[in-house]
């Protein structure tokens, strides 16, 4: 195609193009929160656990990455319209096939191609969407739109399928997001023509040997952190095995790309220091905003929160996100240091976790929780797109493309990262507060005496003196779990605070304090 051709039919108006790019790029995002939108829904409905939703999850997110290597040899290979249709086509397909089957092991193989073509379907909006942007920043300004939808796009999600999981059940809420892969065909069938996009690239040579190592690995490796304190870590066989996978599989795939002469990894993007910073800076900021599962889990668990509410309660989250993602998209436009951007940014992240410390009370209201939900909306709003932005620039056009991977991986690790950490600490500090809460206990104290004597009283006449005694200890034992959990999570946060607190120091001391460096190492004349 020329490239004073259109991908849009003659009829269809300027001011349409920019709104249907971004409802067509909504539905792939719907993919990834699909298990999500209820845990406790899926996990009835499956008849898994937490660990499991998790690895689900997972298990498309490492298929996204493998799907990144091969999204632009695919997407020049076919005109834009034929493209969208087929993968829209094979995603509904997936879908129905989900749909059909209780079985986790066929959900999670299911769940691998869904994430192959959720990415492959989705990426092809975000070129378009730069192209309807009369803007000279115009990759930026479709980066906020992207970036937008995937930080909310949970609570969306979530919004959407209430009505089906409320109501009907498994096969419904799964037909929900089919429907909207329809509008997305339909788009594509009435506003895009059979132009193409660019000049075609035949499909030769292509390393599917070295996506396939990359997905064992990832899929091994994600398998570990997962599932690790579950089975014990080492002292299971599965782990240790998958562990070894892990690595092999990860050194088959690094060797493949230095053999090759067309790798689909040019490893010297690590060599790139906005890579690095902005790589390590990015895991920094998603192992802080794991953290926030613990706000919803503690409002279902403990303050005992219909989770239709909580969801209407995570919008205050999502406003604020959406204010954090406009208020430093202005600050990049406008060329301000990244400097500034990254370490307000994680100053407005750290301040949330101090606010949600006091938070953790039995009686907590919503007035008290929706102050911190609002910072911490803002500061990851703050945070992602810039951090996006800061890996990508830098480098050469042909490595562009790497470096959004490196960036996409490691959201891959740091989210699983983040959930073995948040599990594996959250579990050792409740085991730890229970047993002190435990041991304050005092039979003799007229506190502790008159609320056993209370709980025993409410079951005695219902049940006799022997069971009353036992379901009171069951009811006391709940309650200390409640508050050890509670404790734990002041705890959690405060933790986290305090690293945010470093990370903000570090950012903004970082440029005078390697000034300073450069002038010791400079000999005086």
């Amino acid at each position: 195609m020329s490239s004073n051709k259109s991908l849009y039919y003659s009829w269809v108006p300027e001011w349409l193009k920019l709104p249907l790019m971004v409802l067509a790029m909504f539905p792939h995002l719907m993919l990834m929160s699909l298990f999500h939108s209820n845990t406790a829904f899926t996990a009835s409905a499956l008849h898994i656990e937490t660990e499991d939703i998790q690895y689900f999850l997972s298990l498309m997110y490492g298929a996204i990455v493998v799907a990144l290597l091969l999204f632009q040899r695919l997407f020049s290979f076919f005109r834009v319209r034929t493209y969208i249709l087929l993968t829209c086509s094979i995603s509904i397909f997936i879908l129905l096939a989900i749909s059909l089957t209780r079985d986790p092991f066929l959900i999670g193989i299911l769940r691998v191609f869904e994430g192959i073509f959720c990415v492959l379907e989705g990426a092809c909006f975000l070129p378009m969407l730069m192209m309807q942007i009369k803007h000279s920043k115009s990759r930026t300004i479709a980066y906020f739109f992207l970036y937008t939808f995937m930080l909310t796009g949970s609570t969306l999600t979530t919004s959407l399928l209430k009505e089906s999981i409320m109501d009907y059940g498994w096969e419904d809420m799964i037909h929900v997001v089919l429907y909207w892969h329809l509008i997305v065909i339909a788009i594509a069938l009435l506003v895009i023509n059979n132009n193409r996009l660019g000049k075609k690239f035949p499909l030769y040579q292509l390393d599917l040997a070295s996506c396939l190592f990359l997905l064992l690995s990832l899929s091994c490796g994600a398998y570990v952190l997962i599932y690790g304190r579950k089975y014990y870590w080492f002292e299971h066989e599965n782990i240790t095995i998958n562990f070894a996978l892990f690595l092999i599989f990860g050194a088959l795939f690094m060797i493949k790309q230095y053999m090759v002469k067309r790798p689909l990894f040019h490893f010297e993007i690590l060599r790139y220091k906005n890579v690095i910073f902005g790589v390590l800076l990015f895991f920094l900021f998603y192992i802080i905003r794991s953290a926030l599962n613990n706000v919803y889990t503690v409002m279902a668990s403990i303050w005992k929160w219909p989770w239709h509410y909580i969801i209407d309660i995570q919008y205050i989250n999502v406003i604020g996100t959406i204010i954090g993602v406009g208020s430093s998209g202005l600050l990049l436009l406008r060329d301000v240091s990244p400097r500034y951007i990254f370490g307000l940014g994680f100053l407005i992240l750290t301040t949330s976790c101090f606010l949600f410390v006091p938070t953790f009370y039995p009686d907590t209201t919503i007035g008290k929780i929706g102050l911190p939900l609002f910072v911490q909306g803002i500061g990851q709003g703050w945070l992602f797109t810039p951090l996006v932005i800061y890996i990508l620039t830098g480098v050469q056009s042909h490595h562009v493309g790497n470096a959004g991977l490196m960036g996409t991986t490691v959201r891959f690790w740091s989210t699983n990262i983040g959930f073995a950490l948040i599990q594996n600490v959250s579990y050792t500090l409740n085991q730890k507060h229970y047993i002190q809460i435990e041991q304050t206990l005092n039979a003799s104290n007229p506190i502790t005496a008159n609320y056993w004597n209370s709980l025993v009283d409410k079951y005695i006449g219902l049940y006799g003196n022997q069971m009353a005694t036992h379901i009171a200890s069951k009811s006391l034992s709940g309650t200390i779990s409640q508050q050890a959990s509670l404790v734990s999570n002041m705890e959690i946060f405060t933790y986290f605070g305090i690293l945010g607190a470093f990370i903000t120091i570090l950012i903004f001391l970082f440029t005078p304090a390697k000034t300073l460096l450069i002038r010791l190492k400079t000999p005086y004349l």
